[in-house]
């Protein structure tokens, strides 16, 4: 019990100190369908976390659905957001249930969290499936330039939240993320940690992949959903891709 409630309050951190940026990408999101006459009025957030971005759009009267397979976020954003539907997952590339949508979102580079480019290929099809005709499929993804020569350490520090991140690159086409995370639980700081190991793929093979799952017109762009006139040398990209 005390550690499902650690887990609950790290995810209260993490929406506290570290959830601007999914609330600021929701507004540009929702400017962009606008702007391009993209109807959607309902969404799915696959690894919604703490429901930083759903939030915002359940504030606008969209239909909202967010996967989670981390217990403690699925709790937390259950609990403080009941207008939101979730559903666990045991796999993060799992799309479960009958639920179709006019827009699908996977942000904070989780796909380079797949270990392999079938699960890649999988969570494709399986977005794909959970989309309605002319359906908008977002997310972004660190690239080979980002990850195959990223080494670093750093230190953030928050009220709520204090992270050391190691990074270590050069593992074939893998590169391993090591955070320690101080949490501010019940009035003290605890430690805890994550590893994850994200993975890299040239962009042509990920827009191929796209296309044979059934989707168009994909478009490479930056955080603010503007195309890209130079992805060779990008970090982070954010595609946006149509049903077809």
């Amino acid at each position: 019990m005390e550690t499902q409630q650690m887990d609950i309050d790290f995810a209260r951190a993490w929406d506290n100190s570290r959830g601007t940026y999914a609330s600021e990408f929701a507004e540009k999101l929702i400017d962009f369908t606008n702007q391009n006459n993209i109807k959607v009025k309902s969404i799915m957030d696959i690894c919604c976390g703490s429901s930083n971005l759903l939030r915002v759009f359940n504030e606008k009267g969209f239909t909202c659905v967010g996967t989670e397979s981390r217990q403690g976020m699925f709790d937390y954003s259950k609990e403080n957001n009941p207008n939101i539907t979730y559903v666990k997952t045991e796999n993060m590339y799992d799309v479960p249930g009958k639920h179709k949508v006019d827009l699908v979102t996977c942000t904070g580079d989780i796909v380079n969290y797949f270990e392999t480019f079938d699960n890649w290929y999988t969570f494709f099809k399986n977005v794909e499936k959970h989309l309605n005709k002319k359906g908008v499929f977002v997310f972004d993804y660190y690239t080979k330039f980002k990850l195959k020569d990223w080494n670093e350490t750093t230190y953030t520090s928050s009220e709520w939240l204090d992270c050391l991140t190691s990074v270590k690159s050069g593992l074939y086409d893998k590169t391993v993320i090591n955070y320690t995370y101080y949490v501010n639980y019940q009035n003290y700081m605890i430690k805890t940690r994550d590893i994850v190991v994200e993975s890299y793929y040239e962009d042509k093979d990920i827009i191929e992949a796209l296309n044979k799952c059934g989707f168009k017109n994909v478009q490479l762009a930056n955080k603010d959903l503007v195309p890209l006139s130079d992805t060779e040398h990008a970090e982070r990209i954010h595609v946006i891709a149509m049903k077809k």
